[in-house]
Order: C-alpha cells, then sequence, then structure tokens
C-alpha cells in the first residue's frame, strides 16, 4: 500500500516538473517582450580632459538618469572638428561641436573638402569669447594698433587662431602672427616676447589670469564697427561684452564677439526622443550648471544663434518653452 502512494507521489510530481518545463520558455518570453528595449546612442565628444568631452560626459549622465532606457556611450575623438564626418556618414548620434565648426563643415573649409550637411543643432553648451590683451604699458589700445605687432594666438590651425586670422582679415589688420601652444603663448607674455595675445575660449580664461601674474595685463575692446565687420564675415561670431570684474584688473565692459560652443545631433533620430532629449537638460540645468558652471553663458534663445539646421525635435521643445524658430531655420529632408 504504501509502494503505490510513493509511485503516486512521484508521477504527480514529476507531471508537475515537466508543466514547469513546458510553461518555462512561455513565461521568459512574455518577460521579454514586456521589457523596453534598450535605446543607444553613440556620442563624439573630444580630447579627454577638454570642457566639452567633460560637458558630453555630464549630458549622457543627465539624459540617462531621466530617460529611461537610454544608453549613451562617449566616445574621446581628435576633437569636435573631427566629429562632423564620422556624424555625416550617420556613425555618431550625437557629438560636441561649435557654431564656427558647423559654418565650415557647411561651407567645406578648413578639415573638410566636401560640404558637409547631415547634423543638426541641439543645443548651445557654453560661449568662447574673444580675449585681445597687451601690457598695461603697451601703446596698444585698439585693434587697428595690431598692424605689425607680434601677436600670439595659439596652435596654427586650430580653432582660436582661425578665428583671429579671420577676424584680423575682416578688420584689414596685419598682425604678425605667433603660432604655438596656449601654454607656450602665456610664457611668452610674461616675458614679453609678444607684443599682444588674443585667444577664443571661456571666461574667465586661467590662462589670461596667469599671465597677469607675471605682468600687468590690459584687455583692449572692439568697436561696434569692428563687431559688425567680423561678424559679416564670420556669422558664426556674434558681437558681445566680457562683464567689468571678470578679472582683477579689468573694471569695466569690453565689447569683443564670442562663438559658441554646441551640441549637435544626428537628423535620423526620432523627433520625440530629441524633445525629450532638450526637456531633460534644460528642466534639470541646476544639475548641469553644478556639474559644469561654464553652462551659465547660455540660455534657450542663444538657439536663435546657431548656423546649422535645428532638429525638428528639438524646434519643438524650444518653441514650447517661448523661444521663435523660424521655419526655415528647422532641418528638412531633402
Amino acid at each position: 500500500m504504501k509502494k503505490k502512494r510513493f509511485r503516486k507521489g512521484s508521477c504527480f510530481f514529476l507531471v508537475l516538473l515537466l508543466a514547469f518545463w513546458v510553461a518555462l520558455p512561455f513565461v521568459w518570453t512574455a518577460e521579454a517582450a514586456a521589457a523596453p528595449e534598450k535605446i543607444r546612442l553613440s556620442m563624439g565628444a573630444a580630447t579627454t580632459g577638454t570642457w566639452i568631452y567633460m560637458f558630453c560626459v555630464v549630458l549622457s549622465e543627465t539624459w540617462q538618469r531621466y530617460i529611461p532606457d537610454l544608453d549613451i556611450t562617449v566616445l574621446a575623438t581628435a576633437g569636435t572638428t573631427a566629429n562632423y564626418v564620422p556624424m555625416s556618414k550617420g556613425e555618431l548620434d550625437l557629438a560636441g561641436a561649435s557654431d564656427s565648426g558647423d559654418w565650415w563643415a557647411m561651407h567645406g573649409l578648413y578639415f573638410t573638402k566636401n560640404k558637409l550637411t547631415n547634423f543638426c543643432s541641439l543645443m548651445p553648451a557654453t560661449k568662447s569669447f574673444t580675449m585681445a590683451f597687451t601690457y598695461a604699458d603697451s601703446p596698444i589700445n585698439g585693434w587697428k594698433d595690431l598692424d605689425g605687432k607680434k601677436v600670439a594666438i595659439g596652435a596654427r590651425g586650430s580653432p582660436t587662431s582661425t578665428h583671429q586670422e579671420e577676424a584680423c582679415k575682416a578688420l584689414g589688420v596685419k598682425p604678425k602672427f605667433v603660432f604655438s601652444t596656449p601654454q607656450e603663448a602665456i610664457e611668452m607674455v610674461k616675458d614679453r616676447r609678444v607684443d599682444a595675445m588674443i585667444y577664443s575660449t571661456g571666461i574667465p580664461w586661467s590662462g589670461l589670469m596667469d599671465a597677469a601674474t607675471g605682468q600687468k595685463i590690459k584687455l583692449f575692446a572692439m568697436t561696434q564697427e569692428e563687431q559688425r565687420k567680423i561678424h559679416r564675415a564670420a556669422p558664426y561670431r556674434v558681437p558681445d561684452t566680457i562683464p567689468a570684474k571678470t578679472y582683477s584688473f579689468q573694471n569695466e565692459d569690453i565689447a569683443t564677439n564670442a562663438g559658441f560652443q554646441t551640441v549637435n545631433v544626428r537628423p535620423g533620430l526620432a523627433d520625440d526622443l530629441v524633445y525629450k532629449l532638450c526637456k531633460v537638460v534644460w528642466e534639470h540645468r541646476d544639475e548641469v550648471l553644478k556639474a559644469s558652471p561654464a553652462s551659465k553663458w547660455v540660455k534657450p534663445p542663444d538657439m536663435l544663434h546657431m548656423v546649422a539646421p535645428i532638429h525638428p525635435g528639438a524646434a519643438k521643445y524650444y518653441r514650447e518653452i517661448g523661444v521663435q524658430i523660424p521655419d526655415h531655420r528647422v532641418w528638412k529632408k531633402k
């Protein structure tokens, strides 16, 4: 009698186990079907250690925190200008960029022989102010005084040195340009081996503060006409001002021009996803600023200064918050 009961129990257990084994794949399949698919994006940044690289990392962390199932891989690249060709080929979804880089890419200048158009603006990242400075006792008091003077402008072929060459050409000024790394240029200023230096980057710039420890320094301004001439020749450089007291030796506002470091996006990304990317960044701006204080120089209306077409998803968000993006500024498939 006991033997029969044991057999019955064993059979029942085997039937139960078989039923579980048969049903298990369907349970797993249902769970897999219910799990949303990961959205995987690649983001070209710049060389590690640069501000734009760190900013791209901050953005990726912020986006992944607030957009479920988003996965972004931030890639170190040779620089923002190295991001245009891969994005144009569809190999990058997002990229650190600049409005000057956008202009050069769209016109086939400097780093590309072909006109590149397969990219859109997503957002401004920070401003790059042009700082022209010399010694406090120098007779140089404006850009017109730079004719024939030795002027350090950074590394040959770099975006900042190209900006200064274009600006001087627009103004009809012919300095003797001195090319070097920014660090070497600052040492030349401290040793008075150059007459002046012009450099474009975020403010306050540590290099200029360093130069002021070895020499008494003064910034010199552009006239309104000079600002306009440069903007006409290089639309990505817009009139702006370095606020008084940005540097300890600077007691008044300095008229200059500025450009933007930016973030670009691949046109093929879905409008609703790009809309969410914009929304998250601006609605959690306090977190972005905490990790990247240099972003304080830009606001949503600065989208109107972008030279690349604006992604439709981004345009939708900016219009919702009151930035009047004209239709002709929005990317359209050709």
